[in-house]
């Protein structure tokens, strides 16, 4: 099918099923319908060219369908293709079955998505809303200033390190006021050395005062009205704080979209990999297909929970007590704090310790 007339009439009254494979400057296209493949097309990466393609080309199809990898594209060709009155579904790449290829090409991809979306065994990535989108975005800036600060830190404690030089006896603390004095009092044999310690310093500075000043938004949203009846319920819970309270409400967003416990789990990856086969039964590691972001803050909180929670803390022991190592036990903290969390926004009750 590779002529405008015969698709025209190939598809009139047909599904239509179209896979994206998006990237910077180009968008590879591939149509299938009925398991034909009707046509692969590159196109540069412009909304309104794949628009009037949908319009002519495909205009005698009954329904059109199209897919597309979730990554740095984000979600604003989901939500214009579903204004524009087209079904479109954005899939998680780590979902998509895996097919063992020796070629690799952007249309095979694309092609791969299409075939995969008509046989209906394709994922679909929950979509937030604009704001819920915007607001998550703090976090993941977080995130990142917090990697850049760590490296700054650690460069300055090598410069430091090739040089011979260590903390006074009298400074307590790294980072404090009184050491960031005595580092921008320091003084070297060349002129380079110099430059380059104060450049890192000013580059700690400036990193550390966006960081405060993102916290401090974050402070002010967590008290904005779409926020606050949910974030009061969680701040509550001891091992939970303002940044383990956010991350939870924005990478969740909807706390109705999980079917059971296990859906949720799943969704954080906190559930064991399995490897199984006839009656021999092995539980491995976590998937770690979840949400990462989400489960590094609820770890970092199950530590502190374990010291409040009577019942937190006898799982963590017992699991302790099997001979498992202190970091899986506390995974499987996590996994009950989560939940625990979870029924709190679900049925608007104050948190309150429980059998595990």
């Amino acid at each position: 099918m590779h002529y405008y007339k015969d698709i025209e009439k190939f598809i009139k009254s047909k599904t239509v099923f179209v896979g994206i494979d998006v990237h910077h400057n180009h968008w590879c296209l591939c149509f299938f319908s009925e398991g034909e493949v009707l046509e692969k097309m590159k196109i540069h990466s412009k909304y309104p060219i794949l628009l009037n393609i949908l319009k002519t080309r495909y205009r005698t199809a009954n329904c059109i369908r199209l897919v597309y990898e979730a990554g740095f594209s984000g979600f604003w060709l989901y939500r214009q293709l579903n204004k524009d009155g087209y079904s479109c579904i954005v899939t998680p790449p780590n979902r998509i079955p895996k097919i063992d290829q020796k070629v690799k090409t952007d249309k095979r991809d694309a092609e791969k998505l299409a075939r995969f979306l008509s046989a209906g065994i394709l994922k679909e990535v929950a979509v937030p809303s604009k704001v819920a989108e915007a607001d998550r975005r703090l976090l993941r800036r977080r995130r990142q200033l917090v990697k850049k600060q760590t490296r700054i830190k650690n460069q300055i404690r090598a410069f430091l390190f090739l040089h011979g030089l260590a903390k006074p006896d009298h400074i307590r603390c790294y980072w404090s006021k009184a050491y960031m004095q005595w580092l921008s009092d320091l003084s070297f044999e060349h002129e380079s050395d110099s430059f380059l310690l104060n450049g890192m310093i000013k580059s700690y500075y400036h990193v550390r005062s966006e960081l405060a000043a993102l916290l401090k938004y974050l402070r002010v949203l967590s008290k904005s009205v779409k926020y606050h009846k949910n974030y009061k319920l969680l701040f509550a819970v001891k091992g939970v704080g303002l940044i383990t309270a956010m991350t939870f409400l924005l990478e969740i967003f909807d706390f109705t979209r999980f079917n059971n416990i296990d859906n949720f789990s799943s969704f954080l990856g906190l559930t064991p990999s399995q490897y199984s086969s006839g009656d021999h039964v092995r539980l491995g590691n976590i998937s770690k297909e979840g949400n990462v972001y989400l489960r590094h803050v609820l770890i970092e909180s199950a530590w502190t929970a374990i010291r409040y929670d009577p019942h937190l803390r006898d799982k963590y022991n017992r699991i302790r007590a099997k001979g498992t190592n202190g970091n899986k036990a506390i995974v499987a903290v996590a996994r009950s704090l989560a939940v625990r969390l979870r029924a709190c926004i679900l049925s608007q009750t104050a948190y309150c310790s429980a059998v595990c």
